[in-house]
């Protein structure tokens, strides 16, 4: 497939870039700092890169050039950073421009475009309790989150086979260096639910009186949703060579097996 990824310089955008390769997808990358990225990948790695184009990811008229020139089917967008309260997020931003080039482009063509978004896991259900977990946080700390959710979830499918991935606290074993092409897909061990997150336990934090719920709302996705940059990098492309993607529509949550798992 062809995809157009952005972020490509970040922590899961160069894990996606070497996934998306190793997938066999042809990937054009969209980065404010050419330097940077070709500073971080190995001149392997650049040469699978179909195209690199310099640009910012909230030029919603520079992203439809982008997939119009390079014949894009399919959109990872994992740009921006999460940033401190008092900062104005770039995720609903970005997602804004996005949404709005691959709609357009879509509609030019009569057939949707496929992409997935990254938000938060508090965009999900809170298990049990008929709320979303960001309805137990401070509105200031979820924003960026919640604001990219809903730049993205109310275009129509027929528009744009969108996904969203709620993500919770990343990691990587991974030693400093640059990044070279992988030999080939490296198999995930992820669950998947869409909606709420998999494998959620009321944990003794969410037994206690009164604030129980609230702090469990934080404990959850820092302590048991830790997931390897590698392996939603691997997710994210593998759902890519699937047609019709059973998470299109879905906000989408993984978390690495435990024992209790098993």
């Amino acid at each position: 497939m062809r995809v157009l990824l952005l972020g490509a310089t970040g922590n899961l955008g160069s894990r996606c870039l070497q996934a998306l390769i190793a997938h066999k997808h042809t990937v054009t990358v969209v980065v404010r700092n050419v330097p940077k990225l070709q500073s971080m990948m190995s001149p392997a790695l650049l040469e699978q890169i179909h195209a690199i184009v310099e640009g910012d990811a909230t030029d919603s008229a520079a992203l439809e050039k982008a997939i119009l020139d390079h014949d894009i089917e399919a959109i990872i967008d994992v740009a921006g950073n999460v940033v401190p309260p008092w900062q104005k997020p770039l995720m609903p931003e970005i997602a804004r421009a996005v949404t709005h080039a691959a709609v357009a482009v879509g509609e030019q063509r009569g057939k949707p475009l496929r992409a997935w978004f990254t938000s938060g896991i508090i965009i999900l259900e809170y298990p049990g309790t008929g709320y979303l977990i960001s309805d137990y946080m401070p509105r200031t700390g979820v924003n960026q989150h919640t604001g990219t959710r809903d730049v993205v979830e109310v275009i129509p499918l027929s528009k744009l086979k969108w996904s969203l991935y709620g993500s919770a606290w990343m990691y990587s074993n991974r030693k400093q260096g640059q990044f070279e092409p992988l030999g080939a897909p490296i198999p995930h061990d992820l669950l998947v639910k869409a909606n709420s997150p998999p494998g959620w336990e009321k944990t003794w934090v969410e037994r206690i009186p009164l604030i129980g719920v609230y702090l469990n709302a934080f404990y959850m996705p820092i302590v048991h949703y830790k997931t390897q940059y590698e392996a939603v990098a691997e997710f994210l492309a593998e759902d890519l060579e699937k047609e019709d993607s059973e998470w299109i529509g879905k906000k989408v949550a993984v978390k690495e097996k435990s024992k209790k798992d098993v």
